[in-house]
């Protein structure tokens, strides 16, 4: 036999005993005693053999009083005999479920403890009825939302979630399967913030669901950061495909220029525009590895500006003497500047000019053979306004909003640039104090950048930095390259020979610290990374515990502030970057030349 059947079989049994022996007490003399003895059945029975006990006990007691016929119970009796007897037995079993009387105390004493648990916790917890019915809400619920906690869920859900949200919970509640979604949900101010929304659906021995246990918890920031990042990972992918293209672009001409001069047909006039478009095209990838740089540098904070008083007309004036090629080769008009007066700036030179240069190119490249381009100074209230217009292409205002992100592009402008360089020019304009901004009509009616920078006062018989000094043309130098790269390390021999100064080559470092005991040099331009297990800092360092070190310059790929630092840690005096041009190199040695301990008298002594 089963055991539920035989548990079943044995409350039946007791309650008909304990019927019997309850409508015996009936023949008693008292009156009060036969209901007393009931009532003390059914405790007995639901105690000891629990509430179905106590019940089936209860039916026995009025079954066996009216089998016998004893009328001195009514219909009334009987129903109150019933009533009370049943809330006895539901209380013996409760007392019986829980060992202890204080058991029962105890456990209400945990719920009031978990209830303020949940009511701290930085989300939305609930519970709910095997029908969707809310039990429980806890206080953050209401804080959230501003209601009362007569309304439900659907009170604050979005519109637009409110139907999926419904079929999920009909779903899980029909299946009894966790329910897992995301919805947005009002808060009281009226603003909807995204939850992941999850419910446990609670179930007991019989094999039902008796509650559901869940929490919302809100995950709008999470949302908006993968938004973000979702979107800083498409501008890469453009970037990258911009980038592989730009690239191509001038390793083309790179090639076919240098088979051109590698070709025995080839007559002078050919080599000369081979070795034009070589220059055009190196200097083309130079400036997008220096865009490159440049963003990596500002994003992290690391752009070091060297200030000095900056006269804004005279920077005009370079960058409309400059870019005037440029535009004649297009058929544009670069107007010259409108400037009145003096404005002064204390700023680097070359940063604010690379901003410059950044804005009349690209106005340049958005205009049409025969429209113009504009350039303009006014100093008004301590401020600077720089404008740098054109009657170009012009904007749409939706790009406006977004056009000095990092890898932003106009559609009109893709596959001309790396979409880089006007987010250095809002970089660098706020490392100034001041800040950029842009207005357009629309499309095919132009646009205005304008920059603001604060001005600085200058007093009479103050003169601007004219930059460093540059040493006589008379005074050359003995220059030691050290570069594993012989190619590289030739060419740069010749171009000092060519320029007067004497130059030699060591391959690894200790070649370099050889030739530099057997014939002391002025200069060394020396590589960071060799390949013969010792580093360009190894040669500094070695360099430096001689009598009279010369002067160290240090020539590599690395750029970043990071490794400027180490350079100038390990004895380095200048830090130039690949490739570097001609005239930074020989800038470079000239200052090496001025500051180098007896360089000067060296370098005199090269002079025939």
């Amino acid at each position: 036999m089963p055991a539920h059947i035989a548990i079943l079989v044995g409350d039946v049994v007791v309650a008909l005993l304990l019927g019997a022996l309850s409508s015996l007490a009936y023949g008693l003399p008292s009156q009060q005693l036969p209901m007393t003895f009931g009532y003390a059945a059914v405790l007995l029975a639901a105690a000891i053999f629990g509430r179905r006990c106590g019940f089936l006990t209860i039916a026995a007691i009025i079954g066996a009083v009216v089998v016998r016929g004893q009328a001195g119970a009514g219909p009334i009796d009987f129903a109150a005999f019933a009533a009370i007897a049943g809330i006895l037995a539901w209380l013996a079993a409760e007392v019986r479920s829980s060992r202890r009387p204080g058991d029962v105390l105890k456990r209400f004493q945990a719920d009031r403890e978990q209830r303020a648990l949940l009511d701290h916790l930085p989300k939305m917890v609930w519970i709910a009825e095997p029908d969707g019915t809310m039990r429980y809400h806890n206080r953050y619920w209401y804080e959230y939302t501003g209601l009362s906690g007569d309304e439900g869920w659907q009170a604050i859900v979005h519109p637009e979630d409110m139907d999926a949200g419904t079929d999920a919970w009909r779903n899980s509640m029909a299946t009894a399967q966790p329910l897992n979604l995301e919805m947005r949900f009002r808060r009281a101010d009226g603003s909807y913030r995204w939850h992941l929304v999850k419910g446990v659906p609670i179930i007991g021995a019989d094999g039902k669901v008796h509650c559901w246990y869940g929490a919302s918890t809100d995950i709008e920031d999470q949302k908006r950061a993968m938004e973000t990042l979702a979107l800083a990972n498409q501008r890469i992918s453009r970037f990258l495909a911009v980038l592989s293209h730009e690239l191509r672009n001038p390793l083309a001409g790179v090639t076919t220029a240098s088979d051109l001069l590698h070709h025995q047909g080839t007559g002078p006039e050919q080599r000369k525009q081979a070795l034009a478009t070589l220059h055009r095209q190196s200097q083309h990838l130079r400036r997008m590895v220096d865009d490159l740089l440049d963003i990596s540098r500002v994003t992290q904070g690391k752009v070091e500006l060297r200030r000095s008083l900056v006269e804004i007309g005279e920077l005009l004036d370079e960058v409309h003497r400059d870019n005037l090629p440029v535009a004649q080769q297009y058929g544009v008009v670069l107007v010259p500047p409108d400037r009145e007066g003096k404005c002064h700036v204390r700023g680097d030179h070359a940063r604010l000019r690379q901003v410059l240069d950044n804005l009349v190119s690209n106005a340049i490249k958005a205009c049409e053979p025969g429209q113009r381009v504009f350039m303009s100074v006014v100093e008004s209230d301590g401020e600077s306004t720089i404008t740098v217009s054109d009657e170009g292409q012009g904007l749409d205002q939706d790009f406006v909003a977004r056009m000095f992100d990092p890898f932003v592009q106009s559609p009109a402008w893709q596959s001309r640039g790396l979409g880089l360089g006007l987010s250095i020019v809002k970089h660098i304009t706020e490392l100034h104090g001041g800040q950029v901004s842009v207005h357009s009509d629309g499309p095919a009616r132009g646009a205005s950048f304008t920059l603001k920078l604060p001005c600085e006062s200058v007093t009479d018989g103050c003169e601007c930095d004219e930059g460093p000094v540059r040493i006589a043309p008379a005074i050359r130098a003995h220059v030691l390259i050290v570069e594993d790269e012989l190619e590289n390390a030739e060419a740069l021999q010749t171009l000092l020979e060519l320029e007067g100064h004497r130059a030699s080559i060591a391959t690894d470092a200790e070649s370099a610290l050889r030739l530099s005991r057997e014939d002391p040099v002025d200069i060394v331009m020396c590589d960071l990374e060799l390949k013969d297990g010792m580093s360009g800092y190894d040669v500094a360092r070695m360099l430096q515990s001689y009598g009279e070190a010369p002067y160290l310059i240090a020539y590599s790929g690395y750029g970043q502030q990071s490794d400027r630092d180490r350079t100038r840690l390990a004895g380095f005096q200048q830090h130039l970057v690949k490739p570097a041009t001609l005239t930074e190199i020989l800038g470079a040695i000239d200052e090496g030349l001025r500051q180098g301990p007896g360089a000067m008298a060296s370098g005199r002594r090269l002079v025939s």
